[in-house]
């Protein structure tokens, strides 16, 4: 911009030079110009002569600029200044070229004319800039709401990462390291995506829940181990996080359904725990020796499938359930036998009997089998369940 400028100002100070050189012609034989005007036809023809006349050798420009003057005003042309203006013109004009073609002093004068604007303009602001409604910017509006991966081990170490991460492979292909595999303790116990403003309910097996932003969540790198959990929860070095349940929006129809290993079972609104932070609360009573083994998000239009140790299942609606207090311990979700113990629960969504869904059972050496989902008839609360593997 400031070459553009420059490059305009030389055109209109070689055009000004071009001037002051005829108008000085001129004065050097001011007598024969005024003579020759007078005695010319028009205004054409004296500009003929002056072009023309061997010792002016004047150009159209110069010969236009002494017609346009009057009389008078071309009698009163002041040598000396115009001499001044000459001088001054060629400063001007080297200057321009200089700027033009020297970057160094396109530099010089951009200070200079920043200097200027600054203390022409440089005054504090007279408005004030409120919050809209007079409410408080908080991080989360300031922050990107992208997709995230967010990883979890065994050993207590979280991270988070992009999801553009890990771009899209071929089948078969042997795919990237997400985590730090060194040590046999760091495996990932929770993998999952979500929004960067999501709301991640991270419950432990001692029934307490905490409430973290996902974007809190410290970033890492691909292979890296991670921030260890202490350092983000206050959770106690003998908890540990068996459910984490990403959740965008604390809607009035959904709810939590927690099971422990002993078999209670407790419904409680979503909303309940809007406000929840990573100070933990309370979210179920345990009795001795129980703990919490499964966290889901369903609606009363879902269903509930248990799993117990020694192959007994049970399907019911969840509606039936009666939705309890944070901390409440529950009822009793099946009947269970000397030694046995929840094993697998999970939400049949819409809780219709269909042939499009199945339930893999899986034992514990190994062997398993797919069955339908009506194959779990719908039974009430607290059954024995029936047979779902040998």
């Amino acid at each position: 911009t400031l070459r553009r400028r420059s490059k305009h100002q030389l055109k209109k100070v070689e055009a000004r030079m071009n001037i002051v050189v005829g108008l000085l012609k001129a004065l050097g034989c001011l007598d024969s110009v005024i003579e020759m005007i007078r005695n010319a036809a028009d205004q054409t023809a004296a500009r003929e002569v002056l072009m023309n006349t061997e010792n002016l050798e004047l150009s159209r420009e110069q010969a236009d600029a002494i017609l346009r003057l009057q009389l008078g005003q071309l009698t009163r042309l002041n040598k000396g200044k115009l001499e001044t203006e000459q001088k001054d013109l060629e400063g001007e004009e080297k200057n321009l070229r200089e700027l033009i073609t020297v970057d160094e002093s396109v530099k010089k004068l951009m200070i200079k004319d920043f200097q200027e604007l600054s203390d022409k303009f440089g005054v504090e602001r007279r408005t004030t800039i409120e919050a809209e409604n007079g409410g408080q910017l908080a991080d989360m509006d300031l922050i990107k709401n992208s997709r995230s991966v967010i990883v979890v081990t065994r050993d207590g170490y979280m991270k988070r990462m992009p999801l553009k991460t890990f771009e899209s492979q071929r089948r078969g292909t042997r795919g990237k390291r997400g985590i730090d595999t060194s040590s046999e303790d760091n495996e990932i116990a929770h993998c999952f995506t979500c929004n960067d403003h999501d709301t991640l309910l991270m419950v432990t097996q001692k029934g307490v829940a905490y409430g973290l932003r996902a974007y809190q969540v410290p970033t890492a790198s691909r292979t890296a181990k991670g921030t260890p959990i202490p350092s983000v929860l206050p959770i106690k070095s003998d908890e540990n996080i068996n459910s984490i349940l990403p959740v965008s929006k604390f809607s009035e129809d959904e709810f939590i359904v927690l099971v422990t290993e002993y078999g209670w079972i407790k419904k409680t609104p979503l909303a309940a725990f809007e406000k929840l932070s990573c100070r933990g609360l309370i979210i179920a009573s345990m009795e001795e020796g129980d703990r919490l083994m499964f966290t889901h998000l369903c609606k009363d239009e879902d269903s509930v499938l248990l799993g117990s140790k020694l192959g007994k299942a049970t399907r019911f609606a969840v509606s039936k359930l009666r939705a309890t207090s944070r901390t409440s311990r529950g009822v009793r979700s099946m009947k269970l036998k000397e030694g046995d113990s929840i094993a697998g629960m999970n939400i049949l969504c819409n809780g219709k009997h269909t042939n499009d869904e199945y339930i893999l059972v899986v034992t514990s050496k190994g062997f398993g089998k797919r069955v339908p989902t009506t194959e779990f008839r719908t039974q009430a609360r607290g059954g024995q369940g029936v047979v779902s593997i040998n």
